[in-house]
């Protein structure tokens, strides 16, 4: 699990200093868009999430792809594994490939899950790194839609996350811990139980909408400190997404930084009545 949690750490770092890493070390690291590493080409890990991957040259180290297929031409040579999430491998007669091929899709699903259920600890671990993959995912495709659909309050949100953080935290504690007793009491009543689901919603997408709004701010301060300032929301927040999904692989603390960024997020969203209030900090 340390092991792991360093590897995604060092992943992190990776997402802070692109353009040093990928100048020294050759890894190649996209979002949402397709690699092609064309023949006479040599680099070291290849990682694409929401895209193809495509070789015809070398790679030393591993070629792991979520959201996409993996391709080998005939000239391709892979010195690591070859990992598809989501997608298929598809190999040339002339591919050389040192590790193992795993793909994970509709068609095998059911049967790796069976496999991994009869498994000891390492395999409920690999279905936990399966089931994180599957909800960065989801929440990706959320924050787009986010974005897209309220994208000023996503930034009155962060604003008041960035310019109060200890206010927004402490509200998002309030705000969690009232969630339960509040829906007990609603119970109570005829009229109060019909409410519970809508209780439940609001607290859920107060949650949601204050998790964008805390990458949003996290995906601007690394622009900050990159020196490229002025980046578009969407950017900043998927940026923001991914380095919170990072962070979450990091050992014993992992989580609870999760939790913190929930409680920013929800405290910025009730403080600013759902982005609405620009005038929280009177």
């Amino acid at each position: 699990m340390i092991k792991k949690g360093l590897f995604f750490l060092l992943l992190v770092l990776m997402l802070f200093y692109p353009p040093a890493v990928q100048a020294e070390d050759k890894n190649i690291i996209k979002i949402g868009d397709d690699v092609t590493i064309k023949e006479g080409t040599r680099v070291n890990n290849i990682i694409a999430i929401g895209g193809q991957v495509t070789l015809y040259g070398v790679a030393d180290g591993n070629i792991f792809a979520v959201g996409g297929s993996v391709l080998l031409a005939s000239s391709s040579i892979v010195g690591g594994n070859v990992t598809s999430i989501g997608g298929v491998i598809v190999r040339g007669s002339g591919s050389e490939v040192s590790g193992s091929l795993t793909e994970i899709n509709a068609t095998n699903f059911s049967e790796i899950l069976a496999a991994v259920l009869n498994s000891e600890w390492k395999g409920w671990s690999w279905l936990f790194a399966v089931f994180s993959v599957t909800l960065y995912l989801g929440l990706l495709i959320l924050s787009i839609l986010l974005v897209l659909l309220i994208p000023r309050p996503i930034r009155v949100i962060s604003e008041a996350v960035e310019k109060n953080p200890y206010k927004a935290g402490l509200w998002g504690l309030v705000g969690l811990i009232l969630v339960v007793p509040l829906a007990f009491l609603l119970t109570i009543s005829v009229i109060g139980v019909v409410l519970v689901p809508l209780e439940i919603s609001v607290a859920i997408a107060g949650g949601l909408i204050g998790v964008v709004a805390v990458a949003q701010l996290i995906g601007n301060r690394l622009f900050v400190i990159l020196k490229k300032p002025e980046q578009t929301i969407m950017r900043e927040t998927i940026w923001g997404i991914t380095i919170l999904w990072f962070v979450g692989w990091i050992p014993y603390i992992g989580w609870m930084l999760k939790v913190f960024a929930l409680l920013l997020g929800l405290g910025g969203t009730l403080i600013t009545r759902f982005g609405s209030y620009r005038k929280w900090a009177k």
